[in-house]
Order: structure tokens, then C-alpha cells, then sequence
């Protein structure tokens, strides 16, 4: 870098929110980034990945660090057998997982087909997630979900989800909506995991933070 702090100019630059002042060329600017020295709202910041091995039914994300919003992605996802499973999400309170009636959940639903439908439910007992994933020929499922609040001990927490799946013998299907927890409780971590028997046998799981700025 040309200076301290990869700086074009003549005056020392400031880095504070909303007090940014000077010009980066393009490499320093990347360089900053990988750095972390550089303001950028609503970045993502990798937290914990997972890859399935047909070993378990379920991975527990225990270290949420100090973000507000959360950020799951799911790829390439792939069940143990040709029973249509869920993968879903439950919260951990004090270390325990929450499988209480304490989840509230909607989602639209729809196919290759053009057929569309919706589904909702009160007392549920998890965030709903992904759908329909097993181990069909070429059967994958990949989808992404947002946790908001998850640490905030005075508010619900929260979640949107997006997700597709697509075996051979069926159109692909997508669904996409929105869960919440409905208690005022801060969560120790969270809990990934297929909602009826076998494992996760394929597939990586991560979790991000995303970062924000006062």
C-alpha cells in the first residue's frame, strides 16, 4: 500500500461511520476489505461451515457472536432416503433446544408445473426451511434463510427463508416465507436439522453474521 492506510491524498483519512473522507485506488480498496479495515454495511462474515457426511441428523451453530442479523445458506442438500424429508431450524435457549409449540410459520409454495399453494400454522414447532429433501436420482435442495434478533433477549426472533429442490422424476419446486419464535428470549445458538428420520448425507451448511455499524 502507498501509506498507512492505502491512502491517495495528502491528509490522513478518517474511518468512522458517516466520516469517511480521501480516495482508495482499486487495489487498495481490496485490500482494505480483506483486511477488515474497511467500512462496508451489511457485509457478511463467515461464522461456521458444515458438510454433510450422512453421520448425523441435525448441526448445532452454538457461536452467534454479537450480530443482530443472522444468515444461513444451504447447497447442494441431500437426504438418506427416498422419503421426502424437511430440513428445518430450531432455536437453542440457555443451551437446550426449543421444541415447544412456541413457532409460528407462512410460506407460498409452487412448482415447475405452475401449480401454487400456501401453507401457515400457529403452535408450530420449528422454523420451517427446506422441503421435500432426499435421495432421489439427481435430487438436490439449496436454499438461504435470515435470523434476525436471535441474540436480543428483549424481542422475537425472526427468520425469512427462499428455497428450491429438484429431483428428476418431479418439476422443481420452490417455496419462500417467514417464521418467528414467539418468546423473549436471547438464543445460545441454533439448531439445523431434518425434521423426520435419517441423516443429512450431503451437502454444506453456513452460517454467517452480518455486519453493522453504530
Amino acid at each position: 500500500m502507498s501509506n498507512e492506510f492505502g491512502y491517495v491524498g495528502t491528509a490522513k483519512p478518517t474511518q468512522a461511520v458517516k466520516s469517511n473522507s480521501g480516495v482508495f485506488s482499486v487495489n487498495e480498496h481490496k485490500e482494505l476489505i480483506e483486511d477488515k479495515k474497511l467500512l462496508s454495511f451489511g457485509q457478511l462474515e463467515l461464522i461456521e461451515t458444515v458438510v454433510a457426511d450422512d453421520s448425523v441428523a441435525f448441526y448445532d451453530f452454538d457461536n452467534l457472536g454479537d450480530y443482530s442479523v443472522h444468515f444461513f445458506t444451504a447447497n447442494n442438500i441431500q437426504g438418506a432416503s427416498t422419503t421426502a424429508q424437511n430440513l428445518d431450524i430450531r432455536v437453542k435457549v440457555g443451551g437446550s433446544v426449543d421444541s415447544g409449540a412456541n413457532y409460528h410459520f407462512a410460506q407460498q409454495l409452487g412448482n415447475g408445473a405452475g401449480t401454487f399453494s400456501e401453507s401457515k400454522a400457529t403452535g408450530f414447532n420449528q422454523f420451517i426451511w427446506l422441503s421435500n429433501v432426499d435421495n432421489e436420482t439427481n435430487a438436490t435442495a439449496n436454499g438461504y434463510a435470515y435470523i434476525y434478533n436471535a441474540i436480543d433477549s428483549t424481542k422475537y426472533t425472526f427468520g425469512t427463508f427462499q428455497m428450491v429442490v429438484k429431483q428428476d422424476i418431479h418439476t422443481p419446486r420452490m417455496a419462500f416465507g417467514s417464521n418467528v419464535h414467539v418468546s423473549s428470549s436471547a438464543c445460545s445458538g441454533l439448531r439445523v436439522f431434518l425434521a423426520t428420520t435419517g441423516n443429512i448425507a450431503e451437502g454444506s451448511i453456513s452460517l454467517y453474521g452480518i455486519k453493522a455499524y453504530s
